[in-house]
C-alpha cells in the first residue's frame, strides 16, 4: 500500500513569483552549485547596486559643486600675470620696462607699483573690459631689483604680486649732443654764451666746464621738453643743459665739458672757437636777448639786410625740419637754406593768413601799385614801408587788401604782414606783426603728430 507524501508544515519557499503557490517542495534540499563570475554586464537587476551608483553620482556631485564653488571664489579676485621682466631674468642695458597684465571681474579702484620699496606712477593701458597692462620704464642701476604690485578693486578684493630680476644698467654713457659757441666759429668780442646739451638713460649728477684748463661756474639744469637739435637722440630718457655767460676778448679758446651721471659713466667733449675784434672775419653771433647764436648764411642774410628791422631777433636755433630743410626761426621771418645753398624766407604770411582772399581789379585812377600776378593793391604807407625795406625780395606779393581786424589795419604779404601802429609822439606808422615768433611757438605747443 503506497504511503502518502507529506507536505512540510513550514511555509514553503517561493522559487519565482511565477510559479504555482500550490507546488510543493521537495523534501530532500536541492544543491545549487556555485556559479563562475561572470564578466558580462549585470542582468539581474539588483537595486543594491543602483543605489551604490546612485550615492557614487551624488559624492561626486557635492565634490564639483565644492570645487566651483572653490573656483568661483578665486576668480572673483584680480589676478596679476605676464610679469616683465621675468622673475630671475636679467634686462637688458638701458631702459627696464617693469609691467604686468591685470585682469579683474571688477572694476578697478587702485592700482600700486613699487620697485625696490619705492612707490612709482605706472601707464595703464587697457586691453578690454577687465584687462589691462600696469607699466613702468626707468633706467635701472646694475644689480637686483624687485617689484611688487598691489590690485584692489572696487569690491576691496585686492591681489598682490612680487618677483625679482637682474638689471644690467644704463645702455651707454652720457652723450654730448650740441654746444655753442659752434664749433670753429669766430664771434665778436664781448658777452657769450657756453652752452652745451647732454643725453643720458638717466640723471646727470655733475657737469664740469673749464675754458682754456681753467674751470668756470656753469648751470646744470633739466629740460623739460626736448630743444631742437640735429644731433639730438630723441631715444634718451633725460636731456639736461650746461650753461654759462663770460665776457670774452680776442683771442683762440678751447672748451671742454666733462659730464657724469648717477651710475658714475662720464663722457667728455671739447671744442674751440675764436674771439675777433675784426668785424669782416665774424661767422656767429650771440643774441643774448634770445640766448641763442645765428652763424654762416644765415648771419651774412641777416646783416645784409636791415636784420634789426626786417628779421629781429632769433627766436630758434638752426635745425633741419621735417621736410629736410636748414631753417631758423626770427621774430617776423623764418630764414630757409634751399637746395641751391641760398638763404631764402618762408611763406609766413600765407601760412598765417590761412586762406586765399579774393582777388580785385586795379581801381579807376588808383596812384598806388597793382599786382596782377595776385590780384591786389598795395599803397600809402604800406607801400612806402615795402619800397623802403626790401620790397618783393624780402615781403613778396601782397596776397590780401587792407583788412581791418581787431580794430587794426593790416594787409597780408607772401612772407610777412604789415600793420597800422601809433609811436610814442602818436604819428602813424607801419609794424611788422612777430609772425616768426607766433608761428614756431605754435609749433613748440602742439602736440607731435
Amino acid at each position: 500500500m503506497r504511503q502518502p507524501i507529506r507536505l512540510n508544515s513550514e511555509p514553503k519557499p517561493r522559487i519565482s513569483p511565477f510559479l504555482d503557490d500550490t507546488l510543493e517542495a521537495p523534501t530532500t534540499p536541492i544543491h545549487i552549485p556555485q556559479s563562475r563570475p561572470r564578466f558580462g554586464p549585470d542582468t539581474s537587476g539588483g537595486r543594491g547596486s543602483s543605489a551604490a551608483v546612485r550615492a557614487i553620482l551624488v559624492a561626486l556631485l557635492v565634490i564639483l559643486l565644492a570645487m566651483l564653488g572653490y573656483l568661483l571664489s578665486l576668480s572673483s579676485h584680480p589676478s596679476i600675470t605676464n610679469l616683465s621682466p621675468n622673475p630671475g631674468s636679467t634686462s637688458d642695458p638701458g631702459v627696464v620696462t617693469v609691467e604686468a597684465q591685470v585682469d579683474a571681474a571688477k572694476p578697478i579702484e587702485s592700482v600700486t607699483l613699487t620697485v625696490d620699496g619705492v612707490r612709482q606712477t605706472p601707464a595703464v593701458q587697457t586691453l578690454g573690459d577687465r584687462s589691462w597692462v600696469v607699466r613702468f620704464q626707468s633706467v635701472l642701476a646694475k644689480g637686483t631689483h624687485r617689484a611688487e604690485i598691489d590690485v584692489r578693486d572696487v569690491k576691496g578684493n585686492h591681489q598682490t604680486q612680487s618677483w625679482s630680476f637682474q638689471a644690467s644698467g644704463p645702455r651707454i654713457s652720457p652723450s654730448i649732443a650740441f654746444s655753442d659757441p659752434p664749433s670753429n666759429a669766430t664771434v665778436p668780442e664781448g658777452l657769450l654764451m657756453i652752452h652745451a646739451i647732454v643725453q643720458s638713460d638717466t640723471d646727470i649728477s655733475t657737469a664740469k666746464l673749464t675754458v682754456n684748463g681753467q674751470e668756470i661756474s656753469a648751470k646744470l639744469s633739466p629740460m623739460t621738453t626736448t630743444p631742437v637739435s640735429d644731433n639730438l637722440d630723441t631715444s634718451q630718457a633725460s636731456v639736461w643743459s650746461v650753461e654759462s655767460q663770460h665776457d670774452f676778448s680776442a683771442g683762440t679758446y678751447t672748451a671742454r665739458l666733462l659730464a657724469t651721471d648717477q651710475q658714475g659713466d662720464q663722457t667728455t667733449t671739447e671744442w674751440n672757437f675764436t674771439v675777433s675784434d675784426n668785424a669782416s672775419a665774424i661767422d656767429a653771433r650771440y643774441f643774448a636777448s634770445a640766448n641763442l647764436y645765428v652763424t654762416g648764411p644765415f648771419l651774412k642774410f641777416w646783416q645784409a639786410n636791415q636784420g634789426p628791422t626786417v628779421f629781429g631777433d632769433p627766436v630758434s636755433p638752426q635745425f633741419t625740419d621735417a621736410n629736410g630743410t636748414v631753417v631758423q626761426y626770427f621774430e617776423y621771418a623764418r630764414f630757409e637754406i634751399g637746395k641751391n645753398g641760398d638763404v631764402s624766407l618762408g611763406l609766413l604770411g600765407d601760412e598765417a593768413i590761412g586762406s586765399t582772399q579774393p582777388s580785385v581789379d586795379k581801381p579807376d585812377g588808383f596812384n598806388g601799385r597793382y599786382f596782377a600776378s595776385t590780384g591786389h593793391t598795395l599803397a600809402g604807407k604800406f607801400e612806402d614801408f615795402w619800397n623802403a625795406n626790401g620790397g618783393l625780395k624780402i615781403f613778396g606779393y601782397p596776397i590780401s587788401e587792407v583788412l581791418d581786424q581787431n580794430g587794426t589795419k593790416v594787409q597780408y604779404f607772401e612772407r610777412a604782414r604789415f600793420e597800422l601802429s601809433k609811436d610814442s609822439s602818436g604819428n602813424t606808422v607801419v609794424k611788422l606783426t612777430p609772425l616768426g615768433a607766433q608761428i614756431w611757438q605754435s609749433k613748440q605747443s602742439s602736440p607731435p603728430s
